[in-house]
This record gives C-alpha cells, structure tokens and sequence, in this order.
C-alpha cells in the first residue's frame, strides 16, 4: 500500500524536526513546509491525510493558510490541526474552528496524544481511499450489493462520527429541520446529567435558563426561514443546579427541499462572561463615582467659599476707619462663627475619610452622660432660644450616670443629630428624650437611645433613602434653604454604627415634623449610681473665658518655632498680652539652635516646615537632652498625627486654629511647674 501523505507546516526547523520524530512511520509520507506560500505550493501535488499547521508564522500566519487552503477545492474537507504554543484563549480557539481547524494541539505536546490524533484521521484518510477504490467496483456492480455497501460505510461513519464527537470537549448536537433535537454527545450528558432519553426532542429545554431559553429560540426561529447559521449566548444548568454561561453555534445541513439538519455546539465561555459582566458592573460604578465626585466637588465649593465670602467680607469692613468700635466687635464675631463653620466641615471631612478608609478608631473609657446631655444643651441652647423654640432633654426612664463609650463621638451624633433638629425647625420644639436599655436575650450589650423630635419640615417619603448618603441632602431646595453638606447623617450612621448602634429615621410627616432615632451600646460603669433627672448649670460659653490683661504668663519665656509670619505675629501678640516674651525662629533647624542655646520655660513647635520639619527638630532636641516641654502646634488635626508628635518627643499637640485660651492655661501650668506631667497628651 502506497504511504499516506501528511503536511506539518513550522516556520521553526526544530518544530519540523520534533514532529518529524513523533510521526516517523514506514507508512507515512511527511511532506514539510516552512511558510504558508510554500505549504499552498504542495496542495495541487498530494492528497493530504491531515495537516498539521503552526498558527504563529512570519508572513502569512496560520489562520490564513487554513483559509486559502480551503479554498482549494481539492482539500476542502482535508483535517487541519493547529499546533501552537501561544493563543489558548477561546477566542483565538473559535477563530481556528471558524477558518477550518478539526483541533488544536498545544506545546510543549504530548508525542503519544499527537500520534493518537494523527492516526485517526489517517485511518479515516485510508478508509476514504478504500471507499473510493470500492465505489469504483459498486458502480459495475449490482445495484443491490452497492447499496448494502453504501449502507454498510453509512453506519461505519456514524460511529466514527459519534466517537469523534465524543472525544471533543464541548457540547456537540444536531436537530432535525424542524428543530426537534435527535442527538448530543458525551459532553452533554456528562455536563448536564440528563440522559440521551431525557435530552431528546424537547426535554433538553430543562437545562436551559428560562430567560436564555426565550431569546435562543426567538434567534433560532429567525434562521430557520432561510437556513442560515446562528450564534448565541444562554445559560446551562449542570448536574449540580449551577448556571455556566455558553455560547451556542449551529449550522445547518440542506438539500434541495430546505434544512435537513441542524448541528450545533456549546462552548463554556462562563468565565470570559464573568469577567465582562465585571466590567460592566466596574463602569457602572466608575460612572456612579465620577458624579457623586462632581457633586461633593460643587458642594464643597459652596459650603467653603460662603464662609470664607464672609470672613474676607467682613475683614475688609474691620479696615474701614468710619467703623464703630461696637461694629467692628460685630464683625469680629461673624468672622469667628464662619471660621467656626469652616472648621467643623474640615472635621467632617476628615472623619468621614477616616470612617471610608476603615481607619476610624473608637474608644471605651468612662463617660458621664449627665455631663454629656449638659455640654449639648449648653452649645444649642441659644441657637434653639434665637428661633424661639421650646427645647428639652429628659429621661424616660432611669440612666446609669456613667456608661463605657467615647465620649468624643457620642458628643458629636449628639451634636449633629441634635443641631440639624433645630436647623430645619422653624417653629415648635424639639425634644431628646434619652432611655436605657439593660442587656437581654442575644444582646449582649446594654443600649442608651436618644429620641429626637421636633416639629420642623419634615421628610418626604421618597427621599428618606437619600438621608444618609454622604454629600447628599433630602433635594436641592433643602441645600438652598438651609446649607450645609450632608456629611452628619452619614458620618452620624457610621459612627453609631461603630459603637455598636445605629442612627435610624424612626418617623416623619412633611410640614410637621421628623424624629430620629439614636442607639449606642451603653453599659454602665461598675459602681455607678442611676439617675432619675437631669441637673443642668448654668451654661457657660468657653470662649467668653478670656485672660487678656491678666499677665497670667508674665515672666515666662517661649520659645515659637513657625514660618508663617503671620501666625508668628498672631501668637506672639496673644501670648505677649498675657505678659510671656517670646522669641522665634523660622524653621526647626534654627529651632534646635535657639533652644540649645538659650533658657527657655517652653518650645511651641509646629510641624511642617521647610529646612527641617518640627518631628525631627524634636527628635534631636530629645537626643541632646533637652528636657523642657514642647507643645507641638499643627494643622494637622488627626488622631494619627498626635501620636507621631508625641512619639517624636513632643509633651503635648494642640492643632490648629489655636484655642488660645487652652493654650495659655497649658503654658500657666508649666509655667507654675505644675504642667509636666507622665502621661503626655493632645489638648
């Protein structure tokens, strides 16, 4: 028997040679070719048995050549294998179904897997020749003993057909004409655990997600008119339940009465699906984030720049010369609550960031809620008096007087829940009232719960959701009607949240009012005493604590390391008011200097700076034994920071704006010797 040809097709000589070594059989023909014109040159010469074709070539690569080789009608139906190293991904694999490819061999190869492949289709190549030498002797012989033959290859095909089928890794089907489904393969069954009883006709339609199910038929029915083929995605359910994305392609079989057959296959493609419902979902976000950043940018720039149009405006009136001394007082108090609002919203800012980057901190000491209810009352009282309101904190039940909480942040739900109360009343009241709930069931922990109602305007129902989103108010009426920026619901939310509450709209009808809920995890303080009442003082504003003309520092000398000019002139003249001298430097490298070479009572030191900054101005001074206080002054006003100071060397860290007031009781007590203590803190 003559040898049977096959053509390997490599650009790369150790690539020809490695098939070569693989294929070597006394009973095959191994034809080469180096380049896709040179493998098209050898097509009019040989009948192939199969090819074996690299994908990657200079020139014309290997999906080309599959292409152009099938246009030569004499290896029309010849078997392509790609063999490749690269190109595993499914679309590179579609495409070399698409151009022709029967399979794909991927190196480094397994030699007995290739020859296994290759022997098939040479076994089917000898089976075709044998079939035509045969056909020859049919056509002279009789008609019945040809078509028992014919009928004989028929079934000898089918099998091969089946088991080819089989063996490929994906859903294989074919359909009658009519769409009713006659046949899967191996793959199927294994995938969906129907059997080929259970698939056939229409039960193969349980395996198919029932919205999927719609638009594949509706894209099947649209071909059947004109037998064209379709492509599609749906969802599977394999064995276990599980939904896998694939996509379906069929092609159809005619004759001159329309489509016989339909033969189809099923491609997991879940995981390239997932990802690119990934990136929908990502653009998705992408988009929601970019408005939500233009939105806190327009909001930003409206709450900070109406402050500080009062402040500028306010100052260059204190410059006109015509003012009366009780106008320019006048000024000087709404340049002072502007820059008050501006500092809260710098605050708000930082502690939402805080509470987004996971990097909020909450602590558990002992807190006075009676001491608590007293500052708040005390901070909005005269707002609530301003508007005529009737405002009141009661207890409906007894309180432990002491809980374990952070005071700090309860003040602040308190204060923002509380303040947007009276905010948004224009008449009325509004009312706290506080209850303690003792631990019970599953919770383990007792609660503290602050009701707060008022009789202001109300949220409408469909804009409840909106409440605590960050940077969002109730609609934009409300931002022009009443300001702010929409951080202290959300910052209140998250806060509570972390201490083991929640911040939540208990009610509220449009035009007559809202009430808030607020819950924290409360439990008491061992040895604590409950209170039935609350005694408030007197309140007492701090800031209308003054020690101007008192020359409670006189004698004491400071040493002020800034660059600023201008905050050098400023805390110079509040500090010099009060009788301290004080000197300065511009930066901490002449900062070590001074205050090694001068007596000082006390370094104020501020941080950032150029020429060397005021953390490592402290470490040196620290390393050369200086042992005076220093009080770090700093814009920097997180947590964080406080604890790189006081790591650094520093006795204490105010930030900036300066209470001066705290600063000269602070500077007092060191003066008086009674301010050095252990355990050094932030003011």
């Amino acid at each position: 028997m003559d040898a049977v040809d096959i053509l390997i097709v490599d650009d790369r000589l150790d690539g020809l040679l490695a098939l070569q070594a693989v294929l070597g059989d006394p009973g095959l023909n191994l034809l080469q070719a180096q380049s896709g014109p040179e493998a098209l040159e050898l097509l009019d010469h040989h009948d192939f048995a199969v090819i074996l074709l690299d994908v990657q070539m200079p020139g014309m690569d290997g999906f080309e050549t599959a292409r152009r080789i099938r246009l030569n009608s004499r290896h029309r139906q010849t078997p392509i294998i790609f063999v490749t190293a690269i190109n595993k991904d499914d679309q590179y694999i579609y495409r070399g179904y698409e151009v022709g490819a029967v399979d794909y061999i991927f190196k480094p190869f397994e030699p007995h897997i290739v020859k296994a492949k290759v022997s098939v289709f040479v076994e089917l190549f000898l089976k075709s020749r044998k079939l035509e030498e045969q056909a020859e002797l049919i056509r002279v012989s009789e008609a019945r003993e040809r078509f028992l033959r014919l009928a004989e290859l028929e079934v000898e095909s089918l099998r091969r057909y089946r088991s080819l089928a089989d063996a490929i890794p994906h859903v294989i089907w074919r359909a009658k004409g009519d769409g009713t489904f006659d046949y899967f393969n191996k793959g199927w069954t294994d995938y969906t655990g129907l059997s080929l009883e259970q698939s056939v006709g229409r039960g193969w339609q349980s395996a198919v997600d029932e919205g999927d199910l719609q638009e594949l038929l509706r894209v099947w029915m649209n071909s059947m008119d004109n037998g064209n083929a379709f492509e599609t995605e749906c969802r599977l359910f394999n064995k276990k339940g599980e939904a896998r994305w694939f996509w379906v392609r069929a092609v159809s079989d005619t004759n001159m009465l329309g489509v016989v057959n339909w033969i189809g296959t099923c491609t997991d493609i879940h995981d390239r699906k997932t990802i690119e419902l990934k990136l929908i979902e990502a653009e998705k976000h992408a988009n929601a984030a970019s408005v939500s950043k233009t939105n806190f940018l327009a909001n930003m720039s409206h709450e900070i720049r109406t402050p500080m149009n009062a402040i500028l405006g306010f100052t260059e009136l204190m410059l006109d010369d015509e003012q009366t001394p009780e106008e320019r007082a006048k000024w000087i108090r709404t340049v002072q609550r502007n820059g008050d609002q501006l500092l809260k919203l710098i605050d708000e800012i930082l502690d939402i960031s805080k509470v987004e980057a996971g990097r909020l901190q909450i602590e558990r000491v002992e807190v006075d809620v009676e001491g608590v209810l007293e500052d708040i009352r005390s901070l909005l009282r005269l707002q609530a008096l301003d508007k005529r309101l009737d405002f009141r904190i009661d207890l409906d039940c007894s309180i432990p007087k002491k809980i374990t909480s952070d005071p700090t942040r309860l003040r602040q739900i308190l204060l923002n829940l509380i303040g947007n109360a009276i905010k948004f009343t224009s008449e009325g009241h509004v009312h706290v009232d506080v209850e303690w709930v003792p631990r019970s069931g599953m919770d383990l922990n007792s609660k503290m719960r602050f009701y707060i109602s008022d009789s202001g305007v109300g949220i409408q129902p469909d804009h409840a959701g909106n409440l605590f989103q960050p940077f969002v108010q109730e609609d934009s009426a409300t931002t022009r009607n009443f300001g702010g920026t929409g951080l202290g619901l959300a910052l209140s939310r998250q806060l509570a949240r972390a201490m083991g509450g929640d911040v939540t709209l208990s009610g509220s009808v449009p035009g007559q009012g809202s009430t808030f809920l607020i819950e924290v995890n409360a439990d008491p303080v061992e040895g604590t005493f409950f209170i039935d009442t609350l005694n408030f003082a007197v309140p007492q504003n701090e800031k209308d604590q003054s020690y101007k003309g008192s020359q409670k520092l006189k004698g004491m000398k400071i040493l002020l390391v800034e660059d600023v000019e201008d905050n050098q002139a400023l805390i110079s003249h509040f500090l010099g008011g009060v009788g301290a001298t004080v000197h300065f430097v511009d930066n901490g490298k002449e900062g070590v200097e001074a205050a090694l070479s001068y007596e000082y009572d006390a370094v104020l030191m501020d941080i950032q700076m150029p020429v060397m900054d005021g953390y490592e101005a402290t470490r040196r001074l620290r390393a050369q034994g200086f042992d005076l206080p220093i009080i770090a002054l700093t814009a920097h006003a997180l947590k964080e920071e406080t604890v790189k100071s006081i790591n650094a060397g520093c006795t204490y860290h105010l930030a900036k704006p300066v209470n001066f007031n705290k600063l000269i009781e602070l500077l007092a007590g060191i003066y008086r010797g009674k301010g050095l203590r252990e355990d050094h803190c932030a003011i």
